[in-house]
């Protein structure tokens, strides 16, 4: 098919090439920038009390944050 291409147009497939090659070197980036993040966020892992009561806590949020609105 590259034979069959005029050698005025080969700047547009090696264009085309190079834009490919970089679109995998930046996923590649990204899967390593994405793969550190989940790890960050693992570590950070902590375990609840277990006297927590999520209900409490959530209704001390909403207070702290509107206040009594109604």
């Amino acid at each position: 098919m590259i034979q069959h291409i005029p050698e005025e147009n080969m700047y547009y497939v090696v264009n085309i090439l190079e834009n490919l090659q970089a679109m995998s070197v930046n996923k590649e980036k990204e899967r390593q920038i994405a793969k550190a993040a989940l790890e960050d966020i693992l570590n950070m892992e902590k375990k609840l009390p277990d006297d927590f009561d999520m209900k409490k806590e959530l209704a001390e949020a909403r207070e702290e944050r509107y206040g009594n609105i109604s």
